[in-house]
C-alpha cells in the first residue's frame, strides 16, 4: 500500500504538502518508560530520486522532537535516534505523524542466548562435496543491547566445524560485514539489541568427507538436523523423529536441545544419495523459513 501511494503521488504530479513529524525518544527501565533527552534524532527520507537525512536535532529534556519538512512526492519518512552509540529506528511513516522511538541502554555483559540451530545437509555432489546450510537464532531476552567491551573484541562468537570451505553469510539480521571467520571460529562484531536475531551460513564439506563434526560452544535451546541421506548416524544429542517432505523430496529429521546436547554433535554420512544441484537451494529456502517460524513460535511463551 505504501508503494502504491508513492507511485500514485508521482504519477499525478501533485505538489506534496508540508509534513509535520512529532514524537518522543524513550527508554524502558524495569517496566517504566523514561524520557531520553539529548539523543540525536534524524528524519530520513527514502524516495524514488533521493534518499538520506532530511533534518536532525537533539531531543528535548522531555525526549520530545519536532520536524516540519516538504518531502518529494513518493518519499517514505523514517525517524531514528542515536543512543549510547547505537541507532534505533521507528516504523516508516507516510505523512504527518506522532512517533515514539524506543532506545535501549547498552551492556558488554548482557546475556545472549543461543535459541536455536538448524542444519540442512545435502547429499554428495558429483565431485563428492556436500553443501550445508546452518541457521542460527540468537535471543537477547534482557532490556539492554549487548555490545563488545572494546573495538577489538567480538560481541558474540562460536566455533565452526573443522575442514569446511567456502563459508558464506546468507540472509541475516546483521550486516554481512559484521561477521568474520577467524580460523575455526565465527566472530560477530555487531550490537545485539533485545529480541531475536537470525542469520545463516552456507559452507561445503570436502569431497569424500563422511562426517560433519559440529562443536556447539554455547548449547542451543533446540537443534535440528535434516539430511537427504537415510543411512546416517548422529551422536551428541539429536534423535531421529521422522521424515519431512518438501517439494516432493524427503528429508530425515533429528532433533534435540538443552542439556540433552553434548559439546560436539557428529553426523556420520553414508554417501549414497546424489545432490540435486541448484534446486537444493530452493528447497533449503523453504525449509529454513519453516524452521525459523517454528522456532519463533516455540520460544514465544518465554518472552516477557
Amino acid at each position: 500500500m505504501i508503494v502504491l501511494l508513492a507511485l500514485l503521488a508521482g504519477l499525478t504530479g501533485a505538489t506534496p504538502d508540508p509534513v509535520l513529524v512529532t514524537g518522543r525518544v524513550v527508554r524502558v527501565v524495569d517496566g517504566d518508560t523514561l524520557a531520553v533527552g539529548g539523543a540525536s534524532v534524524v528524519l530520513h527520507g527514502v524516495g524514488p530520486e533521493r534518499q538520506g537525512p532530511l533534518d536532525s536535532l537533539p531531543s528535548s529534556a522531555t525526549g520530545a522532537f519536532r520536524f516540519r519538512v516538504t518531502p518529494d512526492s513518493g518519499t517514505i519518512l523514517l525517524v531514528s535516534a542515536r543512543w549510547a552509540g547505537i541507532e534505533y529506528f521507528a516504523p516508516p511513516l507516510t505523512g504527518s505523524s506522532d512517533v515514539t522511538v524506543v532506545v535501549v541502554d547498552t551492556s558488554s555483559t548482557q546475556a545472549v542466548e543461543f535459541a536455536a540451530r538448524h542444519l540442512i545437509i545435502a547429499g554428495p555432489a558429483p565431485d563428492g562435496a556436500r553443501d550445508v546450510v546452518d541457521l542460527f537464532i540468537l535471543a537477547n531476552r534482557g532490556e539492554r543491547t549487548r555490545v563488545a567491551p572494546d573495538s577489538l573484541t567480538a560481541t558474540w562468537r562460536m566455533p565452526l566445524p573443522p575442514h569446511i570451505a567456502n563459508v558464506t553469510v546468507g540472509d541475516a539480521d546483521f550486516s554481512p560485514e559484521a561477521f568474520d571467520v577467524h580460523g575455526d571460529t565465527l566472530l560477530l562484531h555487531a550490537a545485539i539489541p533485545p529480541g531475536e536475531r537470525q542469520f545463516f551460513l552456507s559452507y561445503q564439506l570436502a569431497p569424500g568427507a563422511r562426517t560433519l563434526d559440529v562443536p556447539l560452544g554455547p548449547l542451543p535451546d533446540t537443534m535440528s538436523i535434516l539430511t537427504e541421506e537415510r543411512d546416517l548416524r548422529i551422536t551428541g544429542g539429536p534423535q531421529p523423529v521422522g521424515e519431512e517432505e518438501v517439494a516432493g523430496r524427503v528429508f530425515q529429521r533429528s532433533t534435540g536441545g538443552g542439556e540433552r546436547l553434548a559439546a560436539r554433535v557428529v553426523v556420520t554420512l553414508a554417501g549414497r544419495t546424489a545432490a540435486p544441484g541448484w534446486t537444493l537451494y530452493l528447497l533449503l529456502g523453504g525449509l529454513l523459513v519453516g524452521l525459523a517460524l517454528a522456532t519463533r513460535r516455540a520460544l514465544l511463551p518465554r518472552r516477557s
